[in-house]
C-alpha cells in the first residue's frame, strides 16, 4: 500500500511540474497561473488526503526542492535558488519593518486614547463630587446607593425638571 501512495504522488508532483493537473481545482489555478507547488497541492493531485505525505519525507524534501527550481526559473530576478531565497528574506524584512512601525503607531494610539480616557474618568469624577455637593445631605447617601448600584449598563434613570 504505502509502493502504491509513492507512485501516486510522484505521479502528482511530476504532473504539477509540467503544468498538467488532472485535479479540476488545481487545472482552474494553471490556466490563471497560480498553480503551486507544494504539499496540499500534490495530496490533491493524488486524489490522497490530508497529511498523506507524512510518512513519505522524502517525497517531501522533492517537492521542497523541485517547488523552488521552478520558482528560480520562474522569476524574472532570480538567477539560482540562493538569489530567490535572499530576495523572498529581503522582502520579508522589509514587510516586517512594515509591520512594525504600524505596531507601533498604533500603540502610540492607544497610549495616547489611555491618557485621555484617564482624564475624562477624573473629570466625571470630579462632576460628580461637585453634584452630590449641590444635594442636600438627606438625599446623598440614597444619590449614592443609586450610583453604587447601577446595573451593568451602567445607566441612571434621572428625574429631569
Amino acid at each position: 500500500m504505502k509502493q502504491v501512495t509513492r507512485k501516486a504522488l510522484i505521479g502528482a508532483l511530476e504532473r504539477l511540474i509540467q503544468g498538467e493537473p488532472t485535479n479540476i481545482e488545481l487545472k482552474k489555478k494553471a490556466k490563471q497561473g497560480k498553480l503551486k507547488v507544494n504539499n496540499n497541492t500534490v495530496e490533491k493531485e493524488a486524489e490522497l488526503s490530508v497529511g498523506s505525505l507524512r510518512n513519505h519525507q522524502d517525497i517531501k524534501r522533492m517537492i521542497k526542492s523541485r517547488s523552488l527550481k521552478a520558482k528560480a526559473e520562474s522569476s524574472d530576478t532570480a538567477t539560482s535558488e540562493v538569489d530567490l531565497l535572499q530576495q523572498e528574506n529581503k522582502q520579508l524584512k522589509r514587510d516586517k519593518t512594515k509591520l512594525n512601525k504600524l505596531k507601533d503607531k498604533h500603540l502610540a494610539n492607544s497610549r495616547k486614547s489611555e491618557d485621555a480616557l484617564a482624564i475624562q474618568a477624573a473629570l466625571h469624577i470630579k462632576i460628580v463630587q461637585e453634584l452630590m455637593e449641590i444635594l442636600p445631605e438627606s438625599e446623598r447617601e440614597k444619590a449614592m446607593d443609586k450610583i453604587v448600584n447601577t446595573g451593568p449598563d451602567n445607566i441612571i434613570k434621572g428625574n429631569f425638571r
